[in-house]
C-alpha cells in the first residue's frame, strides 16, 4: 500500500505539479465569478429597486458570469489536458515497471492483475473525469469563497452552516475510509474475473475437447459471483453517505432560511434590523452556493472513490522496486563462464527446493542437466537468469555476481519450452532475437537451422500470420520459431529448457545439427528431458531432491550404477 498517494501521485505525475498557481487562480475566478450573484442582487434590493443601481447591477453580474463561464472553460481543458497526460505517463511507466521488476515479483502477480492496473484501473478516472470530476475544483473553491462571505455578512447565521458543513465532511472522511477498502476489494475481484473470463475464452476449445464444461462455468460464475457481491458490498456505505448528506445539507437551508429571518427580525421596537432584506435574500442565496458543491461532493463520492483506488492500484505498481541494477557491472566478452557456490533456493516461505548446489561450467561448455521430475532442474535455470533468488550462496556469470550484473540483453537468453510469439508474422517475431535484423538475417537463420524447406511450406514464407501467442502454429513450429529468434540474438550463455522437444522427427535431425553449430563457442545449459541431449552434452549433472548426485560426461556416468543409468534404461525402454 501506499503510504501518501497524493505524494506520490505528485512525485510521479509532474504534470499535476505544472501551473497549479494558474490553476489555482482559474479555479477562484470560476467559483468566485458565480458569487458575485447574490452580492448584486443584495445591493440592488437594498437601494430599494433603485434605477440607477438596477443597470451597472446587471452589467457587473452579466462580466462575472462571462469571466465564470470563461474561466471554467480553461479550467475544464487545462485539466483535462494535465490529467491524461499523467495518466498516459503512468500506463507508460507501468508497462516499463512490468519489464523491469523483479522476475519473482511478476511471478506472484496475476497477469491479469497487472494489465487492469493499466487498462481499466486508469479508465475508472478517465470516466470520471469526463463524467463531471473536473467540478471538484471549482465547486471546492466556490464552496470556501461562499464560507468566507457568510461569515462577512453574519457570522452568527455561518457558524451552525459551517458546523453543519464540518459533521459532513467528518463524516464523509469516514465514509471515504470504508468506501475505498470496499472498492479495493472489487478491484481486486474483478481482476480475477478478467483472469477467469480469459482462461475460459482461450481455453474454449480444450474445455469442449474434456468435456470440463461444468467445472469451467462453476469456476467462472464463482469469480462472476464473487465480483458482483463486491460492488454490492460498497452500495450500503454510498447510500448511508447520500442520506447523511441530505439531512445535513437540508438542516444547512431551514437554518439560514428561517433563523436569518428569525435573526433580522428578532430586534427591539425602533431599532434598525440586524441584517437588511437584501442581506437575507443574499444569504439564502450563498447558503444555497455552499450547499451545491457539498451535494455534489456526496453524491459524486463513489464515482470519486472508484476513481481514486484504479489510481492508486497503477501507482502502487509504478512504485514496485525495479530490480535493473544501476551502475551494474557489465558482463565480459566472449563465451560465459558460470559459478555456482553453496547455492540454496526455496519458493517463498515454502521448504528449500536446492540444497547447498555447487558446479563450475567452464566458457563455451555444453552441459545437460537432468533428473526426474521435482529435482530441482528447472529451478537451477531460474536461478541462472534471475526468476528466482537463493536463499543462500553465490551466483557468478563472468566472474561478476549475478546481483551486481548489468543487464544483459542479448548475451544471456532462454528459449523455454513454449516460447511466446507476438501477434504478428513469423519473420517479425525471430526479428526480436535482435533489433535492427533485416530479412535477409532471418533467412540466412533459418537456412543455418536447415528449415528453409519447412519455412517454404508456410502458406506465405516468412510473411506467415503466427496469430496471437503464436495460436496458428503447431507447439513443434512455435519452438522452432523460437530457436530462430535464439540463434539470431547470438548470446554468449544460452540456457535451452528442452527447447526442442516438441519438433517432430522428419525436422529432428535437421535441428540437431543445427544446435550443435549454434552451441559451438558459446556456454550452452540444457534442461533436458530427452536423452539424446544429454549423450551429445560435454557434461551432464544429474539432479535429485534438489542436489547435484551425478557429474560427468554421458559415457562416463551411463557405466556408472547411480541416477543417471537408471534415467538412460528407461529412456531407451520407453
Amino acid at each position: 500500500m501506499l503510504e501518501n498517494p497524493i505524494r506520490t501521485a505528485l512525485r510521479t505525475s509532474p504534470e499535476l505539479r505544472q501551473g497549479l498557481l494558474v490553476t489555482a487562480v482559474l479555479a477562484l475566478l470560476a467559483g468566485g465569478g458565480r458569487i458575485i450573484a447574490p452580492l448584486t442582487v443584495q445591493r440592488v434590493i437594498d437601494a430599494g429597486l433603485a434605477p440607477h443601481t438596477v443597470g451597472p447591477a446587471i452589467a457587473v453580474g452579466a462580466v462575472a458570469v462571462l469571466v465564470a463561464g470563461s474561466s471554467s472553460l480553461l479550467l475544464n481543458r487545462r485539466l483535462q489536458d494535465r490529467v491524461e497526460r499523467a495518466i498516459a505517463r503512468l500506463r507508460r511507466a507501468g508497462l516499463r515497471r512490468v519489464h523491469d521488476m523483479a522476475a519473482s515479483t511478476a511471478d506472484r502477480t496475476p497477469t491479469a492483475d497487472l494489465v487492469a492496473r493499466l487498462t481499466s484501473d486508469l479508465d475508472q478516472m478517465t470516466t470520471f473525469l469526463q463524467g463531471g470530476g473536473i467540478q471538484f475544483v471549482t465547486n471546492i473553491s466556490q464552496l470556501l469563497i461562499a464560507a468566507v462571505i457568510m461569515s462577512v455578512y453574519s457570522w452568527q447565521l455561518a457558524l451552525p452552516v459551517l458546523l453543519l458543513a464540518g459533521v459532513l465532511i467528518a463524516g464523509m472522511t469516514v465514509m471515504q475510509r470504508v468506501i475505498g477498502r470496499r472498492y479495493d476489494r472489487a478491484r481486486r475481484d474483478l481482476s480475477r474475473l478478467q483472469r477467469a473470463v480469459t482462461e475460459s475464452v482461450t481455453g474454449a476449445a480444450l474445455i469442449r475437447s474434456t468435456g470440463t464444461e461444468d467445472r469451467a462455468r462453476a469456476k467462472l460464475d464463482e469469480a462472476v459471483d464473487r465480483a458482483r457481491d463486491s460492488l454490492i458490498r460498497t452500495q450500503p456505505a454510498l447510500h448511508g453517505n447520500a442520506s447523511l448528506g441530505e439531512i445535513t445539507i437540508a438542516t444547512m437551508t431551514v437554518t439560514v432560511l428561517l433563523g436569518g429571518v428569525w435573526w433580522a427580525l428578532a430586534v427591539p421596537d425602533g431599532t434598525d434590523p440586524r441584517l437588511t432584506s437584501g442581506q437575507v435574500v443574499a444569504m439564502v442565496f450563498l447558503v444555497t452556493f455552499f450547499v451545491r458543491p457539498l451535494q455534489f461532493l456526496v453524491q459524486s463520492l463513489g464515482e470519486a472513490q472508484n476513481a481514486l483506488t484504479g489510481w492508486r492500484r497503477a501507482l502502487e505498481l509504478v512504485t514496485t522496486p525495479s530490480a535493473e541494477v544501476t551502475g551494474g557491472v557489465p558482463l565480459p566478452d566472449g563465451p560465459v563462464a558460470v559459478r555456482v557456490e553453496h547455492v540454496s533456493a526455496r519458493y517463498g516461505d515454502g521448504p528449500l527446493v536446492l540444497r547447498d548446489v555447487s558446479v563450475r561450467i567452464e566458457p563455451g561448455e555444453h552441459v545437460a542437466v537432468v533428473g526426474r521430475t521435482g529435482s530441482g532442474k528447472s529451478t537451477f535455470a531460474k536461478l541462472l537468469t534471475r526468476r528466482l533468488d537463493p536463499s543462500a550462496g553465490t551466483i557468478r556469470l563472468g566472474g561478476v555476481p549475478l546481483e551486481r550484473l548489468a543487464p544483459t540483453a542479448g548475451r544471456v537468453v532462454i528459449l523455454p519450452q513454449d516460447p511466446f510469439l507476438f501477434d504478428g508474422t513469423l519473420a517479425a517475431n525471430v526479428r526480436l532475437g535482435r533489433p535492427g535484423a533485416t530479412a535477409a538475417d532471418v533467412l540466412r537463420i533459418l537456412d543455418g537451422l536447415g528449415l528453409r524447406d519447412w519455412l517454404d511450406a508456410l502458406p506465405d514464407g516468412p510473411d506467415t500470420e503466427v496469430g496471437l501467442r503464436g495460436e496458428r502454429l503447431s507447439a513443434g513450429e512455435r519452438q522452432l520459431v523460437g530457436l530462430a529468434r535464439t540463434a539470431l540474438a547470438d548470446p554468449d550463455l544460452v540456457i535451452f529448457d528442452e527447447a526442442t522437444s516438441g519438433v517432430d522427427p522428419a525436422t529432428d535431425v535437421a535441428v540437431q545439427t543445427a544446435l550443435t553449430a549454434l552451441t559451438r563457442g558459446r556456454t550452452t545449459i540444457s534442461i533436458a528431458h530427452r536423452m539424446i541431449t544429454a549423450e551429445r552434452a560435454d557434461r551432464v549433472l544429474v539432479f535429485d531432491a534438489g542436489r547435484i548426485v551425478q557429474a560427468g560426461p554421458h559415457d562416463v556416468l551411463l557405466g556408472e550404477p547411480g541416477p543417471y543409468a537408471a534415467l538412460i534404461e528407461a529412456w531407451n525402454r520407453h
